[in-house]
Parts: structure tokens; sequence; C-alpha cells
């Protein structure tokens, strides 16, 4: 039987040798069944041969052309050890026409994406010289998707045009992350503002204040409408915490002139003489902070707000005296609080054991206080910030933390000296 492209060989059937192929040994068969095998083998051929039609098909009809490259390099590679029977030398000529028509497609392909993204990394120049962030954000990945749906560039200048396109981009972001940065401080400096005058009216409400403040807060309500702009989620919710401190703080000092004219009989004079022998048993108080409970200092406490108005304008001292001596007071809680939770039986000891305890506390809050002063001044002098109410927060807040130090070194010396006493 003659066998297109194909002979048998001692009862073997092999595919013809063509071109730099040799023969391929296909089966082992018997002489009734050449037939059906070469048929079989044939078919083989002819699904090969298919698929590389259909292959052919899509290059002639899509656009994108160049992908097709891989699977005609398949094909080529099955061939010399493909299990069939057919013209096998048609499908390497094809395959050939075929890589030399894509490679010259891919060629001009490249020059146009050359060109392509040269022009993006023009585009993206403009973008950069832009000041609107949000804009610019928008027409950066506007033209990050378009740098990704174009195709390679030449390869002589692909790495050159990614690097460039990448620290462009790279670039942005980094300067919008800064930019976001300082957004997010001004509106956290914004916010503790708002806080701030929340917290002062409170502060005129918690310290019976609310005669000598009225100024005060007509400013306080100036100076909110003057702080700037937040997210509206956040504004609403600290809106609706100032306007009830506000309103809470006009009723609180309603009730008080009332009750002021009615309790005209004590006068301005008395109730300073009383608040200046609160001051003294409060002084007594705080001097043995260690050894009392919180039931005097509370008591203490009621009796100055029942003690009767006297001026802050008139007498800063006095009201200054017992905001600090308060603080001092609940600062050497705090100490005696922490000192029992780092010492089992710290109760059971004797005094100098107690002390002794309390010095090794004060010592260590000290430190931490003192590198945080120091870590406080270091970010203000980092900061260059040189007016506005922000700065004066930081001041604030600089003030009471020498205070809680110059706090801390005085009760370190306290307990030095009680621990030689006793």
């Amino acid at each position: 039987m003659k066998i297109p492209y194909g002979h048998v060989e001692n009862n073997v059937l092999f595919r013809s040798a063509f071109g730099q192929e040799e023969a391929l040994k296909l089966k082992e068969i018997a002489e009734e069944e050449i037939a059906d095998v070469v048929s079989f083998f044939t078919k083989k051929f002819d699904k090969l041969r298919l698929k590389l039609d259909e292959i052919e098909n899509k290059i002639n009809t899509e656009n994108n052309k160049g992908s097709f490259l891989s699977s005609l390099e398949n094909i080529r590679d099955a061939i010399p050890t493909h299990a069939g029977l057919g013209d096998y030398q048609i499908l390497l000529d094809r395959i050939t026409s075929l890589e030399s028509l894509l490679n010259d497609y891919v060629q001009k392909n490249r020059a146009k994406n050359t060109e392509i993204k040269s022009a993006l990394l023009l585009e993206l120049d403009a973008i950069l010289a832009n000041n609107d962030q949000e804009e610019a954000f928008e027409q950066i990945k506007d033209l990050k998707l378009r740098w990704l749906k174009t195709g390679s560039p030449e390869q002589a200048v692909r790495a050159e045009l990614e690097a460039k396109f990448k620290t462009g981009v790279d670039g942005f972001f980094e300067k919008r992350n800064a930019f976001n940065e300082d957004k997010k401080m001004l509106v956290n400096a914004r916010l503790e503002e708002y806080r701030s005058i929340i917290e002062e009216i409170k502060s005129f409400i918690a310290n019976n204040e609310l005669q000598s403040s009225s100024d005060r807060v007509k400013e306080l309500q100036k100076q909110w409408k003057e702080i700037g702009r937040i997210p509206e989620d956040d504004f609403k919710s600290i809106n609706d915490k100032y306007w009830k401190v506000t309103q809470d703080y006009f009723n609180k000092q309603k009730k008080q002139r009332n009750a002021d004219r009615k309790n005209k009989a004590i006068g301005a004079k008395e109730n300073l003489k009383a608040k200046s022998e609160i001051l003294e048993e409060l002084k007594n108080l705080v001097a043995n902070g260690f050894e009392n409970d919180s039931k005097a200092f509370e008591e203490l406490k009621t009796k100055w707000k029942n003690s009767g108005h006297v001026s802050k304008k008139s007498h800063p001292e006095v009201h200054e005296s017992f905001m600090r001596l308060s603080r001092e007071w609940q600062e050497r809680q705090f100490i005696l609080s922490l000192t029992h939770k780092k010492n089992k039986g710290f109760a059971k000891k004797q005094k100098k054991d107690q002390f002794k305890d309390l010095l090794r506390v004060v010592r260590d809050l000290l430190h931490r206080d003192e590198s945080e002063l120091k870590s406080f001044r270091e970010n203000m002098d980092k900061m260059h910030i040189n007016k506005g109410s922000f700065v004066d927060m930081l001041e604030e807040k600089l003030s009471a933390q020498q205070e809680k130090v110059t706090l801390k070194k005085n009760l370190l010396k306290e307990c030095q000296e009680k621990i030689k006493q006793l």
C-alpha cells in the first residue's frame, strides 16, 4: 500500500523524513490494520493543521497579532516529534511566513508604542505641574490605565521609558501623601482648637466661673467661626457638643445670676476669706497627700464650690492656687495608686519602706516626664509655627509638662527627706 508522507518497514509504520527531520517511528502494525492506522495518524496531522489554520485566521482578523507568536512557536517545536502523517514541510513554511509577518507587525507596533508612551510622558509632566492634587490624582489614574493598555515599546528605550514613568508617578504619590499628611495635620490642629474651646467653656462651668467668663466666652464663640473647615462628619459631631456645652453654660449662668441677686449679703471679702481658708486646708492636705484619702479632698472641693464667688480677674492667684494644688493632689494620688500596684503588700510595709517604694516610682515617672518634655520641645522647634491659637495650645501643653517635671522633682526630694527622718 502506498502511504503518502510515510512508509512501512519491517512491520513498522514511519513518518517519512523531510527537510532536516529524519524518519519518525510511529507504530508497529500488522498488514491488515495498515489502512486504519494510516487514517488515524493522518487525522492527527489534520488536527495540527487545523490548529495552525485557526491561529492564522486569528492573525488575519484580530488586532493583537503579536500575541500569537508563541502559539506559532509551540507548533514549530512540536513538529519534529509530532506523530502524524501529512505534509509537515508545508506547515513549517506557513509558520515561517506567518512569523515573518508577525515580527514585522510587532516591530512596527513597538515603534508606534514608543511614540505613544513618549507622548504619555509629556502628559505626565503637565499633570505633575498641576497644583490641584485631586484633579491631578484623577488624571494620573487615567494616564496609568492608558500606559498599561499601550503595548511594549522598542527594546532599546523600553527600560528608560518605564523608569521615567515610574519615577514621575512615584514622585506624584509621594508628594500627594505628604500633602495629605499636611492636610491631616491641619485638620487635627483645627479639631484640637475646636476641642480646646469646648473644654474651656466646660472648665468655666466646672469651676463655677459663669459670670467672670462672659467676655471670654464671646471671644471663643467668635474664634469658633474663624477656625476653618474640617470634614463634614467631624464638624457635625463636634459642633453638636459645642452647642450643647454653650447652652448648658448660658443656662447655668442665668441661674447663677438669679442666685447672686438673692445672696448679695455675702460680700466678696467674705468669699475671698473663705476660699483663702480652704486653700490653707488644701495646702495641708496636699502636703500629706501620700497619707490622706480622697474623701477629704472631695469634701474640700465641695466646700470650695459652696464658698461663694471670687472674681478670677481680681484674684487669679486664688483660682490658680486651687487648680495647682488640685493637680498636685491628683498627681500624688496617682503615684500612690501606682506604687500600690507595683509593690505587693505595700500597705503592710513600714513607713520608711513605703517611702522607698514611692521614691522609686517617682524617679521613674520623673525620668519619663523629662523625656517627654525634651521630645515635646524638639518637636515644637521642628514645627516652625509662629502664631495662632494652635501655638498657644502647644505653649500651654509645654507649661503643663514643665509643671509635671517640677512637681516630680519636689516629690522626689520630699520622699528622700522622709526616708532620712524615719
